[in-house]
């Protein structure tokens, strides 16, 4: 290396007395040698990237995997962190490493290369995180926020090397003070801290994952997971609206993941309708013939025990929803379903139905749960019983027109 130095010395010395120059003045040597290690440098830049691209672009359909590993930035900055290496073994050549501008270079390149090999370490951490997530069995996996973790951590670790080597102080030292000062940092930070915890805590845990739907009303939140960081949590509304939210909003707080539902095959129905109490009743022999002319009621009302007029109309209106529903393409039938009675009310007997459906998908399972209601609502009277609904103004002005065609006869 010092007969390499020795050399450049001379051929720029003689270079100098060519052009006539003054080889004795420093000056103009240095100015020169500056030129020349400037233009080396470049030339090595230019030459190394315009290989490598080329290289790329002859290899980006041979694997996906190389496409993500040789990207073009990652290229670029390889070419550039070459030309600076350089650089900085050429400075003697352009300045005295002793001389107070020697010094201040070499400090500057010496804060540039820090920087560069931070870049290009969260660079090579980012590529690495992108091959496990086109992996097919990891592809759902929250990994954002393990790889802001790393990346967060070599920019710290790069941040203390630069001030090490600003202020002249060993590194181990401000790493030292660092912990003393940790109490002040994490309260000035507690908001950060408690995201990047929570986040964690998300990713690891697996509560949440890109594409699930999440609900937490407290926090107005409705719709899917699009983007996870240490810090956000993006959801997309019904409403295509997007809301920010904080990891340690979710992980204080209490929200619904309908991931489970998706996964099981079936969404549950949990509705009812409300039996007017004064339409139930015993059933006559009228009402069982008609109601046994129904298919799926015809072996029910065969079977029924003696003495059959003690059965009530709501018993059979029950059994046939059960049948009905049993009946149709969409239940679920390895998951629990039933109808039920739920507590009586002023407003009458509530009447549920509890079933999944074999699909999970929104638009089928409204328009399922719509078609079963209506048909109950549709057959309800064929058992001679009605459905309690509160007066209405129709209701109010049937009634009153009805009073005073009785005051006008009397």
């Amino acid at each position: 290396m010092m007969k390499e130095k020795t050399f450049l010395l001379d051929w720029m010395s003689t270079l100098l007395d060519w052009l006539g120059l003054n080889s004795a003045d420093g000056g103009y040597k240095a100015l020169f040698a500056t030129l020349v290690v400037l233009v080396c440098c470049f030339v090595v830049w230019w030459l190394l990237r315009y290989l490598l691209l080329r290289a790329h672009r002859l290899g980006r359909y041979v694997d996906s995997r190389l496409e993500v590993i040789f990207d073009r930035a990652n290229l670029n900055k390889i070419a550039l962190m070459a030309a600076v290496f350089m650089f900085y073994i050429l400075l003697p050549l352009a300045f005295d490493p002793a001389s107070s501008v020697g010094i201040f270079v070499r400090k500057a390149l010496d804060v540039l290369i820090v920087w560069m090999l931070a870049s290009f370490a969260n660079s090579v951490v980012r590529t690495v995180f992108m091959l496990i997530y086109h992996k097919r069995k990891t592809k759902d996996a929250p990994l954002k926020g393990f790889m802001q973790v790393i990346q967060i951590v070599v920019w710290v670790v790069a941040a203390i090397v630069i001030i090490a080597i600003l202020i002249n102080k060993s590194p181990t030292k401000l790493f030292t003070g660092l912990g003393a000062s940790l109490a002040v940092l994490s309260f000035v930070f507690k908001d950060s801290i408690l995201n990047l915890v929570s986040g964690i805590l998300l990713s690891s845990d697996k509560m949440v994952k890109v594409g699930d739907w999440i609900e937490m009303p407290s926090a107005g939140i409705d719709g899917t997971v699009i983007d996870m960081t240490l810090n956000t949590v993006k959801v997309r509304g019904w409403d295509n609206t997007i809301s920010n939210v904080s990891p340690y909003t979710l992980t204080s707080g209490t929200f619904k993941n309908w991931q489970g539902m998706f996964s099981s095959g079936g969404r549950r129905i949990a509705r009812y309708v409300e039996i007017d109490i004064n339409t139930v009743k015993f059933c006559t022999e009228e009402l069982l013939e008609r109601v046994g002319k129904l298919e799926v009621m015809r072996e029910y009302i065969d079977s029924l025990p003696e003495p059959r007029l003690q059965t009530t109309n709501l018993e059979l209106l029950r059994v046939y929803i059960e049948r009905y529903m049993e009946a149709q393409p969409w239940l679920n039938r390895e998951m629990l379903h039933m109808v039920r009675q739920l507590q009586s009310s002023d407003t009458g007997v509530p009447l549920q139905v509890y079933a999944f459906t074999a699909t999970t998908v929104w638009v089928e399972y409204e328009r399922i749960q719509a078609a079963l209601f209506e048909h109950i609502m549709a057959i309800v009277p064929l058992f001679e019983i009605k459905i309690f609904q509160r007066p209405s103004g129709g209701d109010l002005d049937k009634r009153a027109t009805i009073e005073d065609i009785v005051k006008w006869e009397a």
